[in-house]
């Protein structure tokens, strides 16, 4: 069996919201305040506007995060752990 390759491609908003949409595992990674990164596994999903939900509670140290920080980025899973994802 050949090995799965990873590979980096940049795709346009609309192919993006459609791998986002049935999958809901993802990894938001912020900056924690002395500036050390933070990754947090979470659940999502796509609202009506197409914008990219998370559920999370105020408290939580990844919420603080970013709202000292909004620079943050999230990685969308596939249910396979070698299958595509998004950042």
């Amino acid at each position: 069996m050949a090995p799965n390759i990873a590979t980096n491609s940049a795709v346009e908003l609309d192919e993006l919201l459609a791998f986002v949409r049935p999958r809901h595992r993802a990894i938001l990674l912020t900056t924690r305040a002395d500036g050390r990164p933070q990754g947090s596994p979470l659940t999502c999903g796509v609202d009506d506007s197409g914008r990219i939900v998370m559920s999370t509670y105020p408290e939580r140290a990844k919420t603080r995060n970013a709202k000292r920080d909004e620079r943050v980025s999230v990685i969308v899973l596939s249910d396979a752990w070698d299958g595509p994802w998004v950042q």
